[in-house]
């Protein structure tokens, strides 16, 4: 009967209430486990043969970057142009022209006897681009006989120059006065515009005193 009795006990009653009265202190089951890591020292053994040598240190100049050109906008006041040395064509087909910088016969009635830029014909429709990174200065779709003209000022090899771009579409201006364009940012679309006589871009530019130059052959000696 006792060894019955006991049985019950010990099957009757959870585990803890069995082991409740020990006296020994044991771990809690909850308690965390406390992972202590003991990282072995590494060692480096150098040969006797071996000749420390001592590492050069480049030297370096800082040169300060180039400052901007102040130039006046209107109605935006004086602005500052960064110098810029990224370059491209106005047209992605820029080898077709129908008219170059310098003298010629009108091509029609109060068109001028001297060419003041270069007339590219990709196209109608084709858009133009600007040919440096730069500030633009005008942006009208009352041109007079420029029709759509944009003209745009940058500041290339510290000298400021303006590059011109006419008789784009009506509608088709990307950019307002006093934008911030990059090279290669559509300003508008081929067209007919103003004093025209079929869609093309007229390119004309001009620096400080602002004398034209062949845009051609100055985009070409860049770009090739």
């Amino acid at each position: 009967m006792t060894f019955a009795g006991g049985m019950m006990v010990a099957t009757s009653l959870p585990a803890l209430a069995v082991t409740a009265t020990s006296t020994e202190p044991t771990a809690s089951v909850y308690a965390p486990v406390v992972d202590v890591l003991a990282p072995k020292v590494q060692e480096l053994e150098v040969g006797d043969g071996v000749i420390a040598a001592d590492v050069a240190v480049d030297e370096f100049t800082a040169v300060a970057a180039p400052p901007p050109i102040a130039s006046s906008v209107a109605g935006f006041g004086t602005v500052e142009i960064q110098r810029t040395d990224a370059i491209v064509w106005p047209v992605t087909n820029p080898g077709r022209i129908s008219d170059g910088f310098g003298p010629r016969s009108a091509p029609c009635a109060g068109c001028s006897t001297f060419h003041k830029g270069v007339d590219f014909i990709p196209g109608v429709g084709t858009p133009v681009m600007s040919i440096a990174d730069g500030v633009v200065v005008t942006a009208t779709e009352n041109g007079g006989g420029l029709g759509v003209n944009v003209e745009v000022q940058h500041n290339i090899d510290g000298e400021l120059l303006t590059s011109s771009y006419s008789h784009m579409q009506f509608g088709s201006l990307e950019v307002a006065t006093g934008d911030r364009v990059t090279a290669g940012q559509q300003l508008g679309k081929i067209g007919s515009t103003g004093q025209s006589t079929g869609p093309h871009l007229h390119l004309e530019m001009y620096g400080s005193d602002g004398a034209r130059f062949d845009g051609m052959a100055w985009l070409s000696a860049r770009l090739g």
